[in-house]
């Protein structure tokens, strides 16, 4: 933590001498110093000049004990939980504008420097790992700023900001500061849990994994309910049995063996509405697809944009999804089209899945990751996804779907996430492991039985479900941020400024969900919008102690 006291803010009467005017200060908060808090503060460093940057005062307010790692990425969990999202794809410093950056500053760099055995592509490291290199990230930053800017780093949780004389006032539940600008980067606003279909009175949200999943909460040898099928429900039941003393070794075949603890729960059901599972993500052994493949597939979805606001999902963007995997099936095996995708994808998504078929699903997806199995159509799909999936965000973002689509897009979505964002095919292995050793059992939401000693919510709170208590709940309610009538997400500009309002209020992230697609807090290439913020700002500075702060915005929808 920086304490505030540590570096105070410059006094307007600290920047004028006898020949030269005073200068008024510009006044910016950022609250919330996770990735995207830490984003805005890079992007400040290299948008502005000197000179410009010592007109600024800048205060962030981030409760966690490690500013740009924020809760999910929090340096002290347990490196039980990792990353689906692998090392080579990790580098803070990447951007739209420059993606050319030495590998000494991505994560690679770290881990060469202190984790040299896991210093690797295609690597799933402890999210704990990636906390500590967005801290260090967040040092740099620091030091950088502090150059030329006022800074003040407060570990303390905004309660309220609000609209008065012109202004915005924060309040941190400690003390109130007023500032010009306000940026928002709450993120998950602390890791809430969903609210359950069936809630329950003893259910638990799976966070914080420390004392929700500890011993002294869950005993050892009870019977467990885990309530979803996601990546958090995975984390779970890896936290309940290797997060316990239990060990995986190298087993024959495709699944490790697993070695119990005397710790670990006598069995964990895990339990969803669909009883669909995720998929693993491809490892390093996978031969790679020539990027020239996907060239005509991109140039036809850029040419879309002359369609915003009409876009047909299915008819428009979903076909080009599914003619690609059918292309690439066609080159791997020659044995599909594009109607046996379109057939595949239809039944996955409209009808239950049981145990078995959930067990098959899993397990055929770990023989294509590891290259034990040619290429099956679900690899296809979700390469499909993940390679065009740039494009098919600059097509959706800022209301590109025609009226009724939007509906159509998030249903496809939520399946592609199983099929294209899942967790390593390690974890896969794990819980294929723990489901063949009867220490873990599937099923659907209907079966549940109540007969258990503890029950465990694994579904995040999604980008709508905002926290009452939180500032953006309250801004939404006095009118000041708009909701966009059709994704309930927050509607931004290009500019990240919240549109419709003048009065310097930019919102990031999770909350805008919906507006924009695709809030991939580590990514920096997918959206331009922090660093159009960032040259903005520029326009807002004052010139002398006379002038206020002119605060307006050209927010836009394309």
């Amino acid at each position: 933590m920086i304490k505030s006291s540590q570096m105070a803010p410059r006094l307007e009467s600290e920047m004028s001498t006898p020949d030269k005017p005073p200068q008024a200060t510009l006044r910016l908060a950022i609250i919330g110093c996770g990735p995207r808090g830490l984003q805005c503060l890079e992007a400040l460093s290299r948008a502005l000049s000197p000179e410009q940057l010592s007109r600024m005062d800048i205060t962030v307010y981030d409760p966690n004990d490690k500013p740009g790692a924020g809760r999910i990425y929090d340096p002290t969990q347990p490196h039980v939980l990792k990353m689906n999202f692998a090392t080579q794809h990790i580098d803070f410093w990447k951007t739209a504008a420059d993606k050319t950056t030495p590998q000494s500053t991505s994560l690679i760099g770290l881990l060469n420097q202190h984790y040299p055995n896991i210093a690797a592509r295609d690597q799933f490291v402890p999210r704990a790992i990636v906390g500590e290199y967005l801290h260090e990230c967040f040092e740099t930053v620091k030091q950088r700023l502090r150059r030329d800017a006022a800074l003040t780093c407060l570990q303390r949780q905004v309660e309220r900001v609000r609209r008065v004389d012109g202004r915005w006032q924060v309040y941190d539940g400690a003390s109130t500061r007023m500032f010009d600008l306000v940026v928002l980067a709450t993120g998950h606003e602390g890791l809430r849990a969903s609210a359950p279909q069936s809630p329950q009175a003893d259910d638990a949200f799976v966070f914080p994994v420390e004392t929700n999943l500890s011993q002294q909460r869950i005993a050892a040898g009870t019977n467990v309910l885990v309530r979803g099928f996601g990546l958090t429900a995975i984390d779970a039941v890896l936290m309940l049995t290797e997060g316990r003393g239990g060990t995986f070794e190298e087993g024959e075949g495709l699944l490790p063996r697993y070695n119990r603890s005397s710790n670990e729960p006598r069995r964990i059901d895990i339990r969803s509405r669909s009883g669909r599972p995720m998929l693993a993500k491809p490892t390093a052994t996978m031969e790679p697809i020539s990027e020239s493949f996907w060239i005509p597939y991109r140039e036809r979805l850029e040419r879309l944009s002359a369609k915003h606001g009409e876009l047909m999902f299915h008819q428009d963007i979903w076909s080009i999804i599914t003619e690609a995997a059918g292309a690439l099936l066609q080159q791997s095996s020659g044995m599909h089209e594009v109607r046996d995708v379109d057939k595949w994808f239809r039944g996955w998504s409209r009808y239950k899945m049981g145990p078995a078929e959930a067990k098959h699903a899993m397990l055929q997806s770990l023989a294509v990751a590891r290259s034990s199995r040619p290429i099956d159509i679900p690899f296809a799909l979700g390469e499909s996804w993940r390679k065009l999936y740039a494009q098919l965000v600059s097509r959706i973002s800022f209301g590109g779907l025609a009226e009724g689509q939007w509906e159509c897009y998030l249903r496809t979505s939520r399946e592609m996430e199983r099929i294209a964002f899942g967790p390593p095919a390690e974890n896969v292995a794990k819980l294929l492991r723990l489901i063949r050793d009867r220490v873990v059992t599937l099923g659907t939401s209907d079966q549940t039985a109540p007969n258990y000693d503890a029950m465990l919510h694994a579904v995040i709170a999604s980008p709508t479900e905002r926290d009452p208590g939180g500032p953006l709940a309250k801004l939404i309610a006095e009118g000041l941020v708009q909701v966009d009538p059709t994704t309930a997400a927050v509607r931004i500009g290009q500019d990240g400024f919240v549109v419709g309002s003048e009065h310097g209020l930019a919102i990031f992230g999770r909350a805008t969900e919906g507006w924009i697609i695709g809030n991939d807090t580590l990514s920096r290439t997918l959206h331009p919008h922090i660093e159009c913020w960032a040259k903005s700002v520029a326009e807002f500075l004052p010139t002398s102690a006379v002038d206020a702060p002119v605060l307006r915005t050209k927010a836009t929808f394309a």
